[in-house]
C-alpha cells in the first residue's frame, strides 16, 4: 500500500509539472509552483526528484516509454509493414494534437535543459527511431520497400519530419491540423520508399 501511495504521489507531481512547465516555461517555473499545483509540500517534491531538471527528464522518459509501448502494440494489429508505417505516423500526429501541453513541454521546453542533453533520456529517441527502422526492415523483407534505402537514415528522417511539423504547430499556435499533415507525411514517405513508388 505504501509503495502504491508513493507511485501515486510521484505521478501527481509529474502531472502537475507538465501543466506548470507548459504554462510558465521551464526556466520561469519553480519547484514551489509544481508543489502548489500538485497539492503537496515543497519538500515532498524533493523526496522524489533531486531537481527541476530531473522532473523534466522523468516526464520525457515515462511519456516516451509509454508512447513506444502503445505504438508497438497498435502496429502489431497490422499485418503489412506499410500499414504499420501509416498507423505509426497517424497515431503520433493524433496524440500530439490531442495533448498540446505535453507536446509543448517535450518539443520546446525540454531543449532548454542542459542536463537532459547529457542524460540517458536521449536513448529513448534512439529507441523510437529503432522501432521505425524495424518496420522498414520488415517492408524490405516483404518486397514492399526499396532494399537500397538506409533504414537508420530514413527512420531518423521520419522521426524528424513528425517532430518538425509538431514544433511548428506549437510555435504557430496550433494553426493547422496535424491529422491532415499526417496524410501528407504518409503520402510523401511511402511514395518515396516503396518498391514501385506508387503506394
Amino acid at each position: 500500500m505504501k509503495r502504491a501511495n508513493q507511485s501515486s504521489k510521484r505521478r501527481q507531481i509529474l502531472d502537475a509539472a507538465v501543466k506548470v512547465f507548459a504554462q510558465n516555461g521551464f526556466y520561469n517555473s519553480k519547484v514551489l509552483d509544481i508543489a502548489k499545483e500538485a497539492g503537496v509540500a515543497n519538500g515532498t517534491v524533493y523526496l522524489y526528484f533531486p531537481s527541476k531538471d530531473d522532473i523534466l527528464i522523468s516526464i520525457f522518459e515515462e511519456q516516451m516509454g509509454e508512447l513506444i509501448d502503445y505504438m508497438e502494440q497498435e502496429m502489431q494489429k497490422e499485418s503489412e509493414s506499410l500499414n504499420k508505417l501509416r498507423k505509426l505516423i497517424s497515431m503520433q500526429m493524433h496524440l500530439i494534437e490531442t495533448n498540446s501541453e505535453l507536446t509543448q513541454l517535450l518539443l520546446v521546453e525540454l531543449r532548454q535543459s542542459k542536463k537532459f542533453l547529457k542524460s540517458n533520456a536521449t536513448d529513448m529517441m534512439s529507441k523510437y527511431i529503432d522501432m521505425i527502422s524495424d518496420v522498414l526492415k520488415e517492408g524490405i523483407a516483404e518486397g514492399a520497400i526499396d532494399e537500397n534505402i538506409d533504414v537508420a537514415i530514413v527512420g531518423t528522417m521520419l522521426f524528424s519530419a513528425v517532430e518538425g511539423l509538431a514544433t511548428r504547430w506549437i510555435l504557430e499556435g496550433t494553426s493547422y491540423s496535424l491529422d491532415k499533415a499526417a496524410d501528407m507525411v504518409i503520402k510523401v514517405f511511402l511514395n518515396g520508399i516503396s518498391e514501385n513508388g506508387r503506394r
